[in-house]
This record gives C-alpha cells, sequence and structure tokens, in this order.
C-alpha cells in the first residue's frame, strides 16, 4: 500500500514536498518504537525535522544541518532518525565538508545498517572519499552499492565510479575490465561517455593504443559530451604512437578548431610541431612553435616544443 503524506500549509510545506519528492523521502520512512509511537500531532522531532528538510529544499545547507543535527541527538529513537542522519551528511557533501559528510554517513550507516536510505548513504559516502582522493575506501564502498542492488538507483554512477576508482589506483587491467562492461550492463547511464573516456585513458595510459582508439570514438559520438575534446586529443596522440602521423595532425588540428577553449590546446599545438619534426619540415615547426608561443605564452609545452626541436636538428 502507498502512503500519502500529509505536508504542514503554506511555503515551508511545500518545499518540504519538493525536497521529498526530490530525494523519494516518503519511501525512506522507517518507523521506530520511540518518540512518536504516541499519538502527539506535532511532536518536535517532527517539527525539527520538517524544519531541516524545508531549509534542505531551500538549498539552505547550514541551516538544514543544525535541525538535523540537533534532532539526531535529542532524538535517537525517532522514526526519522535515519532520514536525518542521511540528510545531514548530504547537506555536508553539498558544502564540500567532505570529512564530516563522511563522518554523518557513517554514523547513520552505524546506526540503520537496514534503513531504506543505507545505499545512497553509503554511495555519497563513496563519492565523498572519491573527492578525498581516498581511492581504495571509496571503492569499496562503490563495490558495495553495486552488490547490494546492482538495479539500484546508484547503481550505474556506483559502478562506473568503482571503474575508475580503479583508474586513480593504478589498477589499469581492473579498471578496463569494469569499464568495458559498463556499455552492456547500463546501455542508458548517463555516465556511458564517462565510462567509455576511462576505458580510453586506461588503456592509453597502459600502451595498448590501437585499443584505445574505440572507445575514444565513441565518446565523440555522445553529443555534448564534456570529454569531447579529451577524447579527440587522447585520438591524436594514440595514433601518434602507432605512428600513423597523419591522422594524428588531422586529429589535432580538429581538436583546436573545434574546441578552442579545450586545455588540450597547447599540447595540440605541441604534438603538431613533433609531427613537422618527425617529417623533417623544419619550418613548419617553427611555424607551430610560434603560435604556440604566440597563443599561449606561459605554456610549459613551450619548452618541450624547442627541446624536441633543437633535439632532432630542428
Amino acid at each position: 500500500m502507498t502512503h500519502r503524506r500529509a505536508w504542514p500549509a503554506g511555503p515551508a510545506g511545500l518545499a518540504a514536498a519538493i525536497a521529498c519528492a526530490a530525494i523519494a523521502c516518503g519511501h525512506d520512512i522507517s518507523p521506530l518504537a520511540g518518540d512518536q509511537a504516541g499519538d502527539e500531532p506535532n511532536p518536535p522531532d517532527e517539527i525539527l525535522f520538517q524544519d531541516g528538510l524545508a531549509h534542505y529544499a531551500q538549498m539552505e545547507w547550514a541551516a538544514a544541518i543544525a535541525r538535523f543535527d540537533e534532532l539526531l541527538a535529542a532524538h535517537p529513537r525517532s522514526r526519522r532518525h535515519d532520514n536525518a542522519g542521511y540528510l545531514t551528511g548530504k547537506a555536508r557533501y553539498e558544502l564540500a565538508d567532505l570529512a564530516g559528510a563522511v563522518a554523518a554517513f557513517t554514523a547513520m550507516l552505524e546506526a540503520h545498517p537496514t534503513s531504506s536510505l543505507a545505499d545512497n548513504a553509503l554511495y555519497f559516502r563513496a563519492r565523498a572519499r572519491f573527492k578525498q582522493a581516498a581511492f581504495a575506501a571509496a571503492l569499496a564502498d562503490f563495490d558495495a552499492v553495486v552488490a547490494g542492488d546492482p538495479a539500484g538507483s546508484y547503481a550505474d554512477n556506483a559502478a562506473y565510479y568503482a571503474g575508475r576508482s580503479r583508474y586513480e589506483l593504478g589498477e589499469l587491467t581492473a579498471a578496463r575490465d569494469a569499464l568495458a562492461s559498463f556499455e552492456a550492463t547500463y546501455p542508458t547511464s548517463t555516465y556511458l561517455d564517462n565510462a567509455r573516456y576511462y576505458l580510453g585513458r586506461a588503456s592509453f595510459d597502459d600502451g595498448r593504443f590501437a585499443e584505445a582508439l574505440a572507445p575514444f570514438a565513441r565518446v565523440l559520438d555522445a553529443a555534448g559530451s564534456p570529454f569531447a575534446d579529451n577524447a579527440q586529443y587522447y585520438i591524436g596522440r594514440c595514433h601518434y604512437a602507432l605512428g600513423r602521423l597523419d591522422e594524428a595532425a588531422a586529429d589535432f588540428e580538429a581538436l583546436a578548431r573545434d574546441h578552442t577553449g579545450s586545455q588540450y590546446v597547447d599540447n595540440a599545438l605541441y604534438y603538431q610541431a613533433r609531427i613537422h619534426v618527425d617529417r623533417q619540415d623544419c619550418s613548419a615547426a617553427d611555424r607551430s612553435v610560434e603560435q604556440l608561443e604566440a597563443e599561449y605564452p606561459s605554456s610549459p609545452e613551450i619548452a618541450r616544443a624547442n627541446a624536441y626541436l633543437s633535439q632532432h636538428g630542428c
């Protein structure tokens, strides 16, 4: 049976309802014995929770944390205790208080291991750990999220970040295995282009340049992917490493033409200079370096380009 919640009237009630819909809190209440076992119409823990939820809906994270923390401390038997524990962790996560978020999610999971919010808390604890570069701890949490419910709302996110964590840990074979299976397992995930890109990077970093080309190319198939310029650059790097200079030159030219704001344009100009040197066209190489110096005067690629030209007689 589905139970509908009667929210308080007015703006606060509307905000609470919006927040509840956004986090599916109507399905996340685990009744516990204690504060709310009686018939009191507006028990103090419920007032604190609704107030905190209204602040949360308005992205007033500090105010929400204050209300949820008060509930957690004063009402340990509240049926809202797991919800408040999760939301105080999430609010800290939104404030980039990563250590505080990890502590809050850990406390919630220890107090309520069977809560319907446990998977959510585990996932966001993992994300906080990932942002702290605590990749091994994050990986354990991400794997646990996927194992706990492979069809859960955060399963695809967690599967991607599990592969990504392995990449960041330098476990390139394991990262490739995880990310190669991602597309088949989660074909509609919004993380497809992310997974494709890091599959390509794992192969590239492992010296498997021909193998890296396909996933990078599939990144370009995803319209509007934020990884498009990165993928275009690494396609050029792959072709260069494979000795396919004409293809590499076209790739780097496409990057400079189609992704003018990319962080990789100066790198691309450096490789264009290298290609000219490799073709023994010193005049063209000089022009590429001059363009690099003019457009990116502080780029470290200038010194690298000049060194490469000097080392190869240009």
